[in-house]
């Protein structure tokens, strides 16, 4: 039962996928075709300077044709053909994203060998456009830019003599034998044709063959007029209307209670603010301010303990100079303990063990 559920299941997202499949697939088709004629067009361009190598080439054009258009330059040319090496970097980048072009558009080359032959034979003067005689008209894999469908119908305002979409959009379908021909608009633009301005866009050029649209000012709700704060219909939630400015932010932090709690800054931010902890401290999980225990250390002149060590051998210094000129037994004692001390603090303890605390106090 699980099984019929799940074959049931994946039928149904089949079928679901198919139509986008299929337009996929004759858009690819057309893209074979085109990569036919571009490694053509190349392969004409570097055989036109050549002849048939035979040294007589007075005798061979009288006997054997003209080599433009013989036997033997068609082979040549068919030598360039599906291969994107022999398309320009700027051309290559429309075959980007097709899988198995080269393969694929080899097997169009062989299932239409004929009619690739017709056109180099007969058609190079009177349909020196080999990719509208080729794609469009005997193969029937694509349409002329601006057009789509099985008839290639004109997009929306194609008819009209404008741009597909009105230079604004993309044609479903645009250039293939499939698609619906509905116009999906760039970002601020909307219309059967995009020939308008979305909601919170303004014109900033519109003539009766063209638009530009720009985004209004954040500040703005309900739409604008023109560019920046001032343009604006109405303003943002965190904004006030100014008479002579337009939408002016509104400073929140002004509040003193804007952000309770100890340690707790405001930041005043376009149309809003933010609650942040003062440096050296954190908010922990119940949204107070503590202090950030793995916070940066603050840089010292000494390490803490190189200033310990200094601060015993100076303090044993002085001891001895006391010593030597008070001449006292019990001081000279008391200054052979210390050295003692420091001595074995040297060369004994492991520096490394210092507790935390220790440095800490030095660091505070």
């Amino acid at each position: 039962m699980r099984t019929q559920v799940y074959d049931v299941a994946h039928l149904v997202v089949v079928l679901f996928m198919l139509p986008a499949c299929t337009l996929s697939l004759v858009n690819d088709k057309c893209k074979y075709c085109s990569l036919i004629v571009e490694t053509f067009k190349t392969g004409l361009k570097k055989t036109e300077n050549r002849h048939f190598g035979g040294g007589n080439t007075a005798w061979e054009e009288k006997n054997l044709g003209k080599f433009a258009k013989s036997e033997t330059r068609l082979v040549e040319v068919m030598e360039y053909l599906c291969k994107l090496r022999n398309v320009d970097p700027l051309t290559k980048t429309k075959f980007d994203g097709v899988k198995e072009i080269e393969f694929k558009c080899q097997q169009l080359v062989e299932e239409h060998e004929e009619t690739i032959e017709n056109w180099y034979f007969h058609k190079q003067s009177s349909d020196p456009d080999m990719f509208a005689w080729l794609c469009h008209d005997k193969l029937n894999l694509c349409c002329p830019e601006g057009r789509y469908g099985k008839d290639c119908k004109p997009c929306p305002g194609v008819e009209k003599g404008l741009p597909a979409c009105f230079g604004r959009g993309k044609c479903h379908g645009d250039g293939s034998r499939e698609g619906k021909g509905k116009c999906e608009c760039q970002k601020g633009y909307v219309g059967f044709m995009c020939s308008n301005c979305d909601a919170n866009y303004f014109a900033v050029v519109q003539t009766p063959n063209s638009i530009e649209c720009k985004a209004c000012h954040a500040a703005c709700t309900g739409g604008c007029t023109k560019e920046g704060p001032a343009g604006c219909v109405e303003c943002r939630s965190g904004w006030i209307m100014d008479a002579d400015e337009g939408c002016k932010d509104i400073n929140e932090c002004e509040d003193e209670g804007r952000c309770p709690g100890e340690h707790a800054s405001c930041i005043n931010t376009e149309g809003s603010f933010e609650c942040s902890c003062i440096a050296d401290y954190v908010r922990n999980a119940n949204g107070t301010c503590v202090l950030d225990v793995q916070a940066r250390p603050v840089e010292v002149w000494l390490p803490p303990d190189v200033l310990l060590r200094s601060i015993a051998l100076s303090s044993l210094c002085i001891l001895l100079t006391v010593v030597i000129w008070r001449r006292s037994v019990g001081l000279l004692i008391f200054a052979a303990i210390c050295l003692l001390i420091v001595l074995y603090i040297e060369f004994r303890v492991d520096h490394s063990t210092v507790p935390e605390l220790s440095h800490n106090i030095f660091l505070s």
